[in-house]
């Protein structure tokens, strides 16, 4: 069967590319989509076509090629690696690997190298954060895929709010979780954080998920303090858990699965 939607397994060396099919094959196999291995890297040629997968071997910058992820290779999802020993040239550093991203209009799913349960595909447990704030519908799209394919447990992880306003609007957004999942099937659960700053990072520490389902920041919301500090997803990347982070970028012609 002819696919036209893929999950673009992102490598630039022979390494990488057997860490992240691992993940790809299953993935592709439930979310019933084509895979192609991609890479930029120098040299690709002599060992890509290795893998018995379609693959594209591209000779330009990686940002480049990452925007055009859906519109060229019909890209619903890209995978890549995240390595903190790597050099800062390569693209798997995580600094690099957000710079890289930064306008990929597909999520993108970074898989930390020194997580030796990836290749079990232990995804059953997701969470994704909801707070008082307008969150991105995308996020919870995918967060109801990998219920619906992946047969994930969902839990959305808030912050425990005692102002009578700040609650309300997280009600609201409550109810559209509920308006999305609903006539879906999708069951979920809620568990209450300690604190109401970081909250991505603080779901990480407190409830341990296989998988995080996050919206990367805005940079029209970013002051000058958080311009001299790591950004959220950079800290999310660098958590010890070395737990997969699904990251969404804020844009408003952010591609998503059809089914």
């Amino acid at each position: 069967m002819k696919q036209d939607q893929h999950i673009i397994v992102c490598a630039e060396s022979p390494q990488a590319a057997e860490k992240l099919l691992e993940v790809a094959r299953p993935l592709a196999q439930k979310l019933r989509k084509g895979i192609v291995l991609l890479s930029c890297a120098q040299g690709a040629e002599s060992w890509i076509q290795s893998y018995g997968v379609p693959y594209a071997s591209l000779h330009g910058d990686w940002r480049t090629v990452i925007q055009g992820l859906p519109t060229a290779l019909g890209g619903i999802l890209a995978l890549a690696l995240v390595d903190h020993s790597a050099p800062r040239t390569s693209i798997t550093h995580p600094k690099t690997l957000l710079r890289e991203f930064r306008d990929c209009k597909i999520a993108y799913l970074c898989i930390p190298a020194f997580n030796s349960q990836v290749s079990t595909f232990n995804f059953q447990h997701c969470v994704l954060t909801l707070t008082h704030r307008r969150e991105g519908k995308e996020k919870l799209l995918w967060a109801s895929y990998l219920a619906r394919f992946l047969q994930s447990r969902i839990t959305i992880a808030h912050p425990n709010y005692r102002d009578a306003d700040l609650r309300m609007r997280w009600t609201n957004n409550m109810r559209f979780v509920d308006k999305i999942f609903s006539p879906l099937g999708i069951q979920y659960s809620t568990a209450i954080l300690s604190r109401a700053t970081r909250v991505d990072q603080t779901a990480l520490d407190e409830l341990q998920p296989n998988i995080l389902v996050a919206r990367a920041t805005d940079t029209r919301d970013r002051d000058l303090f958080d311009w001299f500090s790591p950004s959220a997803e950079l800290q999310l990347l660098s958590h010890p858990s070395h737990t997969p982070i699904l990251l969404l970028n804020p844009r408003d012609d952010l591609y998503i699965l059809c089914d």
